[in-house]
């Protein structure tokens, strides 16, 4: 369960300690698989029109909008009840397959303890922990044994199909409002 916190002038806990248990972060469930493809636009039309997936957002090369997304965020079409901000991202690549599965956690304690728990039996963080700007998830990215990327993440951002896609420029360094730069491993 999500831990009760104080906030500002919000005090919901007083006169008791919070030391939330260095464990597994607990994955409530499954959020989102991001694709490489080298056939972008080709395989997002399949998605929408197949699957009835919509965009939330784009990505395009910096200087280079009139050349189309390079990357999409797309999400379930739930109508008027707010969906998460993606359950698929895929982008152009150099070849066609997974990049990474992302896993909710329930907030940032867990996700900050379940990170100290991997460390210590000798896995290391991929990049994070941090917050991105598509989707607002706080995130933190492992590698798995056989060198597979996973994500924890936590408060993303959820949109109902009123909500237009939005368009930005792809950078590394653009996926993140915060935290450490993207490493070579990510």
């Amino acid at each position: 369960r999500p831990l009760t916190l104080n906030t500002g002038a919000c005090v919901d806990r007083a006169n008791a300690t919070q030391r939330p248990p260095r464990e597994p972060a607990r994955v409530e469930r499954l959020g989102h698989v991001v694709l490489s493809t080298t056939v972008f636009l080709r395989d997002l039309d399949w998605f929408l029109k197949h699957l009835g997936l919509i965009v939330s957002d784009f990505l395009y090369l910096d200087g280079q909008r009139d050349r189309g997304p390079t990357m999409a965020f797309i999400r379930c079409d739930r109508g008027s009840e707010p969906a998460d901000h993606h359950t698929l991202a895929m982008y152009l690549g150099p070849d066609t397959g997974y990049v990474h599965s992302a896993y909710q956690v329930a907030d940032l304690d867990a996700l900050a303890a379940g990170g100290e728990y991997l460390k210590e039996r000798g896995y290391r963080r991929s990049w994070g922990i941090g917050r991105h700007i598509q989707g607002s998830q706080i995130f933190d990215y492992w590698r798995d044994p056989d060198r597979l990327l996973l994500e924890h993440f936590t408060d993303g951002d959820r949109f109902d199909a009123s909500v237009e896609p939005g368009w930005a420029a792809m950078s590394a360094s653009g996926l993140a409002q915060w935290g450490p730069p993207a490493t070579a491993d990510f």
